[in-house]
């Protein structure tokens, strides 16, 4: 029988809850959300939403108060469109916790690192992104709601593509870039956001990453790192331990 999607959405938000009920038994990933939250005050990060900001304001005082729907026409990339909503929203963040509890569980190193920064990047992203949302109001072109602004979608993928270009290089790097351009204008032309709403997301998402990478860059010098899994904690400071 067939998935449906409601089903798969459950799922998803199933595992998600599953992952995020284990990381509060693991104080070390506190710290690390700590941590990046510190980050997202370096020069770096602040220069990011620095433009960002500023690029959004421009974008907002000359775009057209009806939105550009449909402006890459339909075909092909009206599908890619539709696929890039279903997709990066909060399902993006529940994958980036299976890449970490796969890597855990697989021993790759590696993976579980990338897994990791995913997960914290995206849980900042969304969450000044939500913030944001729920403090401007704004009405969405296709007045669907009043969260248009900023753009979730344009933040989580630009998020995503500064963590796998640092932990992957251009090979990987490039093409996320690309699917999160896509991704950002996709937003627009299905009447979801403003171009405002997008490039302010894009650069939120872009700085959360970039704080991430500091983080970690820091903390590799303590090599501190934890495990994922509900009741067990481990890391290289603490060592290995069961919760009950």
């Amino acid at each position: 029988m067939p998935i449906r999607a409601e089903q798969l959405r459950g799922l998803i938000i199933s595992v998600l809850i599953f992952f995020l009920f284990s990381c509060v038994t693991a104080g070390d990933f506190i710290h690390f959300i700590g941590e990046d939250i510190h980050h997202l005050f370096s020069p770096q990060p602040l220069v990011v939403i620095g433009l960002g900001g500023a690029s959004a304001a421009g974008a907002f005082l000359i775009e057209s108060s009806e939105g550009y729907e449909g402006f890459m026409g339909d075909g092909c990339l009206m599908d890619f469109s539709l696929v890039c909503e279903k997709a990066f929203g909060l399902p993006l963040l529940g994958a980036s916790s299976l890449i970490w509890a796969g890597g855990a569980v697989f021993d790759n190193s590696d993976t579980e690192e990338t897994g990791q920064m995913l997960t914290e990047g995206l849980l900042l992203t969304y969450g000044i992104t939500g913030a944001l949302k729920l403090a401007s109001g704004r009405t969405r072109p296709d007045c669907s709601n009043t969260r248009s602004f900023p753009s979730g979608h344009a933040s989580g993928t630009a998020c995503a593509a500064v963590i796998l270009w640092d932990s992957y290089g251009p090979g990987v790097g490039i093409p996320a870039t690309a699917v999160a351009v896509f991704t950002a204008l996709s937003r627009i032309t299905l009447g979801r956001h403003y171009p405002s709403d997008v490039i302010a997301g894009a650069s939120i998402g872009a700085a959360a990453g970039l704080a991430v990478m500091l983080a970690h860059e820091d903390a590799s010098v303590s090599g501190q790192q934890i495990q994922p899994a509900m009741g067990i904690r481990w890391s290289n400071s603490e060592g290995f331990g069961v919760y009950f």
